[in-house]
């Protein structure tokens, strides 16, 4: 479930003009429908998943728009760090050292993992699940590209540690 909620908020952080940009494009391929050559018909049922695709995203963002709302601000500024490439300056001053009066690495790390456990809980209550997530979301190609991308991060993790590993034990 973690990497699902991963994905869904490196996801999340993409959409901002999801809306527009979806209703833009249907607009467009409606208007130039004079101009392909394949039956109506198709053409109609490809305009068709679009809106469902689009309505899927829009209640996607809804939710997690919620999610985000229920959070403490130190919670949402950690999300904000994490997933979405932002506060930097945030970053810097909890990682600051202790002296400083930052939290350390290994206390802003620890508050990382406990806020995912705490964001799991929540996307499943609102019905944001790994079935949800595998049926409706990954269907559409962005959060497809993004937990591919996640899995293949992930990979390299466990490929680099089993490495160090090998080469200290050898």
């Amino acid at each position: 479930m973690k990497e699902c909620v991963k994905a869904m908020l490196y996801a999340y952080a993409l959409l901002d003009t999801v809306s527009e940009d979806y209703e833009e494009h249907i607009r467009n391929k409606a208007i130039l429908s004079c101009l392909r050559t394949e039956p109506a018909r198709v053409l109609a049922e490809k305009i068709a998943l679009e809106i469902l695709e689009k309505r899927v995203l829009e209640t996607f963002k809804g939710r997690v728009e919620t999610i985000l709302s229920s959070l403490t601000e130190i919670e949402r500024s950690l999300v904000t760090i994490r997933y979405f490439g932002k506060e930097r300056k945030t970053k810097e001053r909890l990682v600051a050292p202790k002296k400083d009066g930052g939290w350390g690495e290994r206390k802003y790390f620890r508050e990382q993992a406990k806020l995912l456990d705490k964001l799991c809980e929540r996307f499943d209550r609102a019905g944001l699940t790994k079935t949800y997530f595998e049926a409706e979301l990954m269907q559409i190609d962005i959060f497809e590209k993004v937990f591919r991308a996640l899995r293949k991060r992930l990979q390299k993790r466990v490929t680099l540690r089993r490495k160090a590993r090998f080469s200290v034990d050898g």
